[in-house]
């Protein structure tokens, strides 16, 4: 346990088989199975956990059969992909202590990862259960579990302040040394980051981010899920807020390690990153990295934004329609309404998209999230625009911008853009500041959209110089650093680098530190995986494992 707490998951197992082996007891079995899970090593995972199932039935200790029940269904449901079998472990379970009442009652109810939950409503009540078994039994692990179970259900809801406070109270007990479980410590820290995401919160999770660096060190091998679903999730939210270089730059990261890491986490990955590459216009790019999920909710946000950027707009409004059927979670339902506004519009279908506009403005008003009420604001004033309703339509724009501010660049050029549209045939000064301001975002963020305002702006008798292409994360490296990039995924050290490229230690030494910086990366290790990303990119179609 010395070992996992300090990222070294791989040798804590290996020191646990050799208990297993001695003792056979099924306490060592069943924790040996948490461990390997941890570690993503599904068959000693399935193996030691269903081992001390049955031992522990034969003995009639049901409490501790219950136990293992759930982290069956956790491996099921995570490392297998089978929800149908994991929910079958975690029924079994609750049947196990359906006449008990203790602690272990608590952890099978928030048996599962809280990120994968389906319904944010069913989260907050097995999380509101479980703390109150964990303040019956004095029991601090559960606790946390618990109480980040309940502020991720509460974010997911809209309601972020208090989400975030339960989150808060959570990580205190990780650094007040109560909590003490690996496992929990992980699944805390990893909806805290999945929680920034949601909320579009850039600065809290890098912030974040670097108290799991400090608490959870990397493991001498692949990084385990926790890993990877953070780096996703720091891309993803980094993405959301315009810093898209950085952004490639933590996908490709999240990308890497997931690769060895569960099924969804795979998919998770590909889809955040397709996503970014959508805002780009790399819609080829993007394409192969989702085509072969095209039935996982994860995907279908991306997917339906690839439709509407091909503008494919029946099939982009389809699939949003699909997914809005599916999904539990209200903040990223209010993107997918968003798209289905624009699909519905740009396909003639006013009414329908009127349907979904007023969807959004109702869920605006129930959130604390800024971007949505900009995203209700937006639509709103498309739907007026088409309408004819000027003055509407004005209302909802200039509404937007003084929600938006700074926070959020991609927004807040969409809103100037449509202004400018707007004024083109009413005020042309106003149309004028309105593009040139949208296109001056657009082409920092190296946005398509950039060519909509140029061409708006040139209609308005402005000259406008083509601007250069905004570098990717990639782009940034010169050719001899791309090559130290390749080197360092084999694990080269400076001096072997030197001898590959015949340049002097030294030399390497110094594109080493060059590349980190561009990069905004850490370590070797990190700039190790970031090139682990590329082949991955170039060629998700590789099938992957379940």
């Amino acid at each position: 346990m010395e070992l996992v707490a300090r990222g070294k998951v791989s040798a804590g197992v290996a020191v646990l088989r050799k208990v297993v082996d001695a003792t056979g007891d099924p306490d060592d079995r069943m924790l040996l199975g948490k461990m390997a899970y941890l570690a993503t090593d599904v068959s000693t995972a399935q193996e030691h956990l269903e081992g001390a199932y049955r031992e522990f039935q034969v003995r009639g200790e049901p409490r501790r059969a219950a136990l293992a029940a759930t982290a069956l269904g956790r491996v099921h449901f995570d490392m297998l992909d089978d929800k149908v079998v994991g929910r079958a472990w975690l029924a079994r379970a609750l049947r196990l202590l359906e006449h008990e009442h203790c602690v272990e009652k608590g952890y099978v109810i928030v048996g599962l990862f809280a990120v994968t939950a389906d319904s944010a409503d069913d989260l907050e009540a097995s999380a509101r259960e479980a703390l109150d078994l964990a303040h019956q039994f004095r029991d601090p692990n559960l606790e946390c579990k618990a109480l980040g179970d309940w502020g991720l259900a509460l974010i997911s809801m809209g309601r972020v302040r208090e989400g975030m406070a339960r989150l808060d109270e959570s990580v205190t007990l990780i650094i007040g040394g109560d909590c003490t479980d690996p496992a929990v410590v992980g699944t805390v820290f990893c909806g805290l980051i999945s929680a920034c995401d949601r909320c579009g919160d850039a600065a809290r999770a890098e912030a974040w981010l670097r108290v799991i660096e400090e608490r959870a060190p990397q493991t001498e091998g692949p990084g385990i899920h926790l890993y990877a679903h953070c780096w996703t999730a720091l891309g993803s939210v980094l993405c959301h807020v315009g810093r898209w270089q950085e952004a490639e730059t933590a996908l490709r990261m999240g990308l890497a390690k997931a690769e060895d890491s569960y099924h969804y986490v795979k998919v998770t990955a590909r889809a955040a990153l397709a996503d970014l590459w959508i805002r780009q216009g790399r819609l080829d790019e993007a394409a192969r990295l989702i085509d072969q999920s095209i039935d996982r909710i994860e995907v279908m946000g991306p997917r339906a934004r690839l439709y509407l950027a091909q503008q494919q707009y029946d099939l982009a409004a389809a699939v949003a329609r699909q997914a809005l059927r599916l999904s539990a979670d209200q903040l990223h339902t209010s993107g997918l309404l968003y798209v289905l506004v624009e699909a519905e519009l740009e396909g003639g279908n006013l009414t329908a998209a009127e349907a979904a506009a007023a969807q959004l403005q109702r869920m605006a008003e129930r959130t604390e999230v800024s971007a949505v009420a900009v995203q209700a604001s937006l639509a709103q004033g498309k739907i007026a625009m088409a309408r004819g309703d000027a003055a509407e339509a004005a209302r909802n724009l200039e509404k937007g911008l003084v929600s938006v501010g700074d926070t959020c660049p991609p927004l807040r050029a969409a809103l100037h853009l449509e202004l400018a549209r707007f004024c083109f045939k009413r005020a042309a000064a106003e149309a004028i500041v309105n593009a040139e301001t949208a296109l001056d975002i657009y082409q920092r963020l190296g946005s398509p959209e950039a060519t909509a305002a140029a061409d708006l702006l040139r209609a308005l008798g402005r000259s406008v110089p083509d601007a250069p292409r905004t570098a990717s994360a990639l782009d940034v490296l010169s050719p001899r650093e791309r090559d130290v990039l390749d080197l360092l995924a084999e694990g080269l050290s400076n001096p072997d680098i030197a001898k590959r490229l015949f340049i002097t230690p030294k030399t390497a030494e110094h594109h080493v530190s060059s590349i980190l910086f561009k990069l905004g990366l850490r370590s070797r290790t990190e700039a190790a995986a970031f090139a682990a990303s590329h082949p991955i990119s170039r060629d998700p179609r590789a099938p992957m494992s379940r």
